[in-house]
């Protein structure tokens, strides 16, 4: 039996903003998360490309660091790795019987899914004595489960309109629920995307109210990209002056890096060996995949709210010049899909599109986004890809996270864990 199989009957728990039960949970464990630091990092896009950005260069740098992101692509253990590397699954396992036992006796109380992956995750950390701990917030910031931890640093990325429903109906709101990772003393480094001045004296007040000090991360500055997207930048890290071209495609990345060496710095003042080089290294070495990825004849991108599809379409004519011959899309039912189907007609007409569902309960079944477009649909995503590469050239698969895994594992002929959106 796999954790993901163990952890799998907690689903249909959903997603539940209270620090309650995962801190009890984690006690009961040992507080596996009190001797290791954090690198807290939330925002609504953007926040695990600034994780693998961080974690590539701690691994450049020699130190053991956990990397926690959600949700996995493919397998569950992918997202709790240590130095670059997914958790082992007999390893996860073991933890997920071990935090079921607990909740079966009545030692640690129920949890949904994310907690409890949360838990094996600081488990996993403990067993390999990571030094650091870089972790992705999964929703929202002030009660989401990774905010029970020990953070050095707290950053934000961006804040743009997703999941409404759980942190407020614009982004005055949103911010304020992203911001509650903020900590006493703990330095709070503020995003170059972050420039509404509402949404940024939002993020302000509650760093004052938790007297935790903040600072605006400055843009950075970008010297050019190469025909593949990749943007070459002239950077610092603690006063030492370097250019360097970023491991993983698109302008928006190049936000993401200046939150990462600004993170990096914050940790290198506590006594971590960093050298500038590492930063190169990990900035330069760095893979994300599903963010704006080729595999074969398709270019994959985690493209799932208007933001992301906005940075998307500013991506592409460095990225893919000769633009995408057609498109797959996919998305869940709380996204505003129509508004982003709009968006993407610029890149693709919808003569040229076929639409799909991820295998997850709350996505949008295709002939519904279909309809209001006339456009194509499939009844997998297989047999999406298989007819939209029919047009040939270049295929774009987005709107869905999810939706591109599973493209993705097509393509590459991969083994998946079921889907999961948590």
């Amino acid at each position: 039996m796999s954790a993901f199989q163990v952890l799998e009957s907690l689903v249909p728990r959903g997603a539940v903003l209270d620090l309650g039960p995962v801190t009890a949970a984690l006690a009961a464990l040992g507080d596996p998360q009190a001797s290791i630091p954090a690198l807290h990092v939330a925002g609504t896009n953007g926040k695990g490309s600034a994780c693998a950005m961080v974690a590539a260069a701690l691994r450049a740098a020699g130190v053991r660091a956990g990397l926690y992101t959600s949700p996995h692509l493919h397998r569950f253990e992918e997202r709790m790795r240590v130095d670059g590397e997914p958790a082992d699954a007999r390893l996860t396992e073991r933890f997920a019987l071990e935090l079921r036992d607990l909740v079966a006796r009545g030692e640690a109380p129920p949890l949904t899914f994310f907690e409890a992956a949360t838990c094996v995750a600081w488990r996993v950390f403990a067993h390999h004595h990571a030094r650091l701990a870089v972790l992705e917030v999964g929703l929202g910031g002030r009660l989401d489960a990774t905010r029970v931890c020990a953070p050095w640093v707290t950053a934000i990325t961006r804040i743009a309109l997703d999941h409404q429903g759980y942190l407020g109906p614009d982004l005055v709101s949103i911010a304020r629920e992203k911001a509650g990772i903020a900590r006493e003393g703990v330095p709070l480094l503020l995003g170059p995307g972050i420039t509404d001045p509402a949404v940024k004296d939002a993020i302000v007040r509650v760093a004052r109210d938790a007297n935790a000090p903040w600072r605006e991360v400055p843009p950075p500055r970008v010297l050019g990209s190469d025909g593949a997207g990749h943007h070459t930048l002239a950077t610092s890290y603690l006063g030492r002056a370097f250019t360097v071209r970023l491991g993983l495609a698109g302008a928006h990345q190049c936000d993401n890096a200046a939150v990462a060496v600004a993170v990096l710095e914050e940790a290198a003042r506590r006594g971590l060996p960093i050298t500038p080089e590492a930063v190169e290294d990990g900035l330069s070495s760095v893979r994300w995949p599903g963010r704006l990825e080729r595999v074969a004849d398709a270019l994959l991108d985690g493209a799932h709210n208007l933001d992301g599809v906005d940075a998307l379409l500013r991506a592409l004519p460095t990225v893919l010049p000769e633009g995408p011959s057609s498109l797959v899309f996919g998305a869940s039912s709380d996204k505003p899909w129509r508004a982003m189907l709009d968006l993407l007609q610029r890149a693709v007409p919808s003569e040229r599109w076929v639409l799909a569902q991820a295998e997850l309960s709350r996505a949008v079944a295709p002939e519904t986004l279909a309809a209001p477009f006339g456009a194509a649909w499939a009844p997998t995503v297989a047999a999406a890809l298989e007819s939209a590469r029919a047009h040939g050239g270049i295929t774009l698969v987005c709107g869905s996270l999810h939706l591109v895994a599973a493209a993705r594992a097509h393509l590459l002929k991969l083994t998946e864990d079921p889907r999961v959106g948590l």
